[in-house]
């Protein structure tokens, strides 16, 4: 599965902490920008439980793609 997001601004050496419980991309960690940083983490329990794998690449900055292969 390919899910395709854009986003303001994507810093590809902390694509990998996308994946992280509570991890936020946003340096302000600001509660009014939504979001509670745990739903990649949870597409990654799911991908491990079933023996797969998730990853994440962006190719321009301002948008990503996640991959999940079972």
């Amino acid at each position: 599965m390919r899910v395709f997001n854009t986003a303001e601004s994507v810093e590809t050496e902390n694509l990998s902490r996308l994946f992280d419980r509570f991890y936020r991309s946003d340096a302000s960690r600001n509660s009014e920008t939504g979001g509670y940083g745990i739903g990649l983490s949870i597409a990654k329990a799911v991908a491990q439980a079933h023996k797969g794998k998730i990853s994440a690449s962006s190719e321009d900055g301002n948008s990503f793609t996640v991959v999940v292969v079972l």
